[in-house]
């Protein structure tokens, strides 16, 4: 019995791994994007295993019992290593096909019958063999479970804090610092399509500097969030459960504390600046506590966390992600629907929320520094240009569009106030449209498909850069790397104190 219930927990842990793998990483994804605790996720991922292990060792209690157990069991010998193995996909770090999933497992089958009608003896220890294997994954169950546990009981650092800041007179230069997470160049202003009209853009471009060929510092906002602050290119990032930030440089492998005093904010500190920060998706208010003078952040999406939501009751995030499997499993489409309309669900709320955290921003702060990280027209898209609303099941001219707007919105606002002469605006892409990574994830309409001409990824973010009092265009078409944001950001810090 104890072999069987062993059997039984790693089965569940092995099936489940995608939906709780960033909880359990020691890299700390879901912990690095997550404002408020994951207890219920956490907990909700725990009784899913415990559900699925139920299940499973009472199916084989079942099965066992029938005239047929034999033939049953190479059956089950033959279907379970290629179903996990196809179930995990997501999980290995390097693309394997389909295909090969099931030509593997073809001649695994191949194999067993070999073996069963030629070697029936050789046939019986490879069956002992592997029951036993399964019962020793029980380790790697345990493990995970320990993870989990462990991820409930972390708890994040602040989610926002402000400081009184007095307002500055007129003539006080001033820095915007506007990023629109995966906004890419070409549909923007290169190729734009003729269904989307995008007027605060050109508006603002009539003002403004054109870089018309960035080359990207990497296509993780993880990773350009970082290199742009300290001016050195981060290759990896990691969040520890005592809220640690790590990061690695250039190429070097070794770890080492992200230098929050060499950053953009704390240079801009130093020098009596003060800095009001809105963000999505990376720690800002744990990592610039201290350093900044208001913060915000927020990150209601799903996609780090599988199928569940910090939003959603505990009943839901134990349900939902033993539906998606069960849908995946018998109904694909609707699985993948599903999956589509839930993730579509959570960037909504992030999206909503942060726009107004941001537009608040832009209205009423009287900081020298205004950072704003938005998360437009990152997917999925949650908007319907046609009709002017949210809704599921958009394309990425959608998002586009709903970004205009949303620049517009703070363009007004900025210009209605009386530092405006003097500010210098940065409005920039963190990464291009990452068609590759989107196209086989769900979300991903028949307009993406067109206006992306079959998933082609075209690399150039966007960057517009205003300088204060600037009235006409100009244009940059040399290779520019996106790292010149960071430069361009420290010497207009410097301006202001001259």
């Amino acid at each position: 019995m104890v072999k069987r219930a062993a059997q039984a927990w790693a089965f569940a842990a092995i099936l489940l791994l995608p939906n709780y793998i960033d909880l359990a990483s020691g890299a700390g994804d879901a912990r690095m994007r997550s404002p408020v605790p994951l207890t219920r996720i956490a907990l909700a991922h725990l009784t899913d295993m415990a559900i699925v292990a139920t299940g499973f060792l009472v199916l084989m209690a079942l099965l066992h019992r029938l005239p047929g157990w034999d033939r049953i069991r190479w059956a089950l010998m033959a279907l379970l290593p290629p179903l996990l193995f196809e179930r995990n996909l997501d999980v290995i770090p390097f693309n394997v096909p389909r295909l090969a999933v099931l030509a593997a497992g073809l001649a695994w089958t191949g194999v067993l019958v070999f073996l069963i009608l030629k070697h029936p003896k050789l046939a019986s220890q490879l069956s002992t063999a592997g029951s036993s294997l399964l019962a020793g994954f029980a380790v790697f169950a345990l493990v995970m479970s320990f993870q989990l546990a462990r991820a409930a009981q972390w708890r994040p650092g602040p989610q926002s804090f402000s400081h009184e800041i007095p307002p500055a007179p007129a003539e006080k230069p001033r820095l915007v610092w506007i990023i629109f997470d995966e906004l890419a160049y070409e549909p923007v202003f290169e190729g734009r399509d003729s269904s989307v009209q995008m007027p605060n853009f050109d508006r603002l471009r009539k003002e403004s500097t054109l870089y018309t060929d960035m080359t990207p510092i990497a296509d993780r906002t993880t990773r350009v969030v970082p290199s742009l602050q300290l001016g050195r290119t981060v290759t990896d990032v990691e969040y520890t459960p005592q809220n640690r930030y790590l990061v690695q440089i250039d190429d070097r492998s070794a770890w080492e504390p992200f230098d929050r005093d060499a950053s953009l904010f704390a240079m801009a500190k130093r020098s009596g600046l003060t800095t009001s920060i809105v963000g999505w998706y990376v720690a800002y208010c744990s990592i610039f506590v201290e350093i900044a003078t208001d913060c915000y952040w927020a990150n209601e999406d799903a996609q780090d966390r599988g199928p569940t939501s910090t939003s959603a009751s505990y009943a839901a995030n134990v349900w939902f992600p033993l539906r998606i499997l069960a849908e995946k499993t018998f109904a694909p489409s609707r699985g993948w629907a599903d999956m589509a309309a839930w993730n579509a669900e959570g960037h909504e709320d992030a999206v909503k929320d942060l726009s107004q955290h941001a537009l608040e921003t832009v209205a009423d702060s009287h900081a020298d520094i205004l950072y704003l990280h938005l998360p437009v027209p990152h997917p999925p898209a949650v908007w319907d240009r046609r009709k002017a609303t949210f809704a599921v099941g958009g394309s990425y001219l959608d998002s586009l569009d709903l970004s205009d707007r949303l620049l517009g919105q703070m363009l007004d606002a900025l210009q209605a106030q009386p530092r405006w002469a003097q500010t210098t605006l940065i409005v920039q892409g963190d990464h291009s449209w990452r068609t590759e990574m989107w196209r086989p994830l769900p979300g991903w309409s028949a307009e993406d498909e067109r206006i992306s001409h079959g998933g082609r990824w075209e690399p150039r973010p966007v960057l517009l850069i205003h300088a204060a009092g600037q009235r006409s265009p100009q244009t940059v078409s040399t290779p520019t790397s996106v790292m010149y944001v960071h430069d361009a950001v420290a010497a207009d810090i410097q301006s202001i104190l001259k």
